[in-house]
């Protein structure tokens, strides 16, 4: 596992790049990688291994097969939160999950599918989408805090300064503690 290096106070401490990630962002990272079937990543994805590839980058452990990875998290109830997994049925009776992709925000979803033959985004309202949504499952991030918790904040500078504020916190709760 890679570790990242940040310098604070004139100190250079070393923690775990999961940490760090967040799996809606590295998700976004792989836009335009090529679908293909049962691949795992990094250079293609089919649905359930673009999730396990993401989330095994902030230190969750997913299952494989998205029928699994639909019983790992809480069910989701009204309001998604970007990270959520969202769970779709193509198979003609629609009971079985078939499809798994991350919800960004804003009705997006990013997912890897032989429809769009390749990882993009697509629209949750799209009706090939609505018509075969199941459910959705929150899963924790690696330090265990629901991502109910964390809020919808746009892209860009404020997120990265949000971000980094967030790092740097932890940073001063990892030096606090040693003391």
């Amino acid at each position: 596992m890679s570790a990242r290096v940040a310098f604070a106070a004139g100190l250079a401490l070393s923690f775990p790049a999961p940490a760090l990630a967040d799996p809606v962002g590295l998700a976004a990272d792989l836009i335009g990688r090529p679908y293909v079937w049962g691949a795992e990543g990094p250079d293609a994805f089919d649905c359930s291994g673009l999730m396990q590839y993401i989330f095994a980058k902030v230190g969750i452990d997913l299952p494989r097969r998205a029928i699994d990875q639909s019983r790992v998290g809480g069910l989701v109830g009204r309001r998604l939160e970007p990270g959520d997994l969202v769970f779709f049925s193509t198979d003609t009776r629609r009971s079985l999950v078939t499809h798994v992709g991350i919800y960004e925000g804003d009705g997006v979803m990013i997912n890897a599918s032989s429809r769009g033959g390749r990882v993009r985004r697509d629209d949750l309202d799209d009706e090939f989408w609505a018509d075969r949504f199941m459910f959705a499952r929150r899963i924790s991030d690696a330090a265990g805090t629901p991502s109910a918790r964390r809020s919808e904040t746009p892209r860009g500078p404020t997120n990265r300064a949000r971000i980094a504020a967030r790092v740097l916190g932890r940073v001063a709760g990892i030096l606090t503690r040693r003391r």
